[in-house]
């Protein structure tokens, strides 16, 4: 099913993503409640407990969370890491839009967009570091 390349690593909808976001972003077991009141706070949403808890059983069945139940309590841990999917989706981006060309991508991206010193020396150090 899942590996952490990626491999058969399903997508998520804007909303999973929003939930799973809130996860990764606050790396600890929660309950749902605590969940849905930063969901709610960063996005600016008003989603009720019954529409959190599906997005999660969602995210559950995906892979994406592993619930721990203790009693009539459950938790929710990470089981796909952040970057994990970040990479995947990345490379399934730049693969689709700029036919696998990372070159491509980021003349794309930069286009209209001046860059720092700061974020020149970023990529160059990025670029040497691949080359090791």
């Amino acid at each position: 099913m899942l590996t952490m390349k990626g491999e058969n690593m399903e997508e998520l909808t804007t909303a999973e993503s929003m939930v799973m976001k809130t996860i990764w972003d606050h790396p600890h077991e929660m309950a749902l409640q605590e969940i849905m009141k930063l969901t709610n706070e960063t996005y600016g949403k008003d989603w009720k407990s019954q529409t959190v808890s599906t997005y999660i059983a969602k995210l559950v069945k995906k892979g994406f969370l592993r619930m721990n139940q203790s009693g009539r309590n459950a938790t929710y841990e990470i089981i796909i890491p952040e970057l994990s999917y970040q990479q995947e989706q990345s490379r399934k981006f730049v693969k689709f839009w700029n036919r696998g060309s990372v070159a491509q991508f980021l003349t794309a991206f930069y286009k209209d967009h001046k860059l720092t010193k700061e974020e020149i020396e970023e990529l160059r150090k990025s670029i040497d570091e691949l080359d090791q």
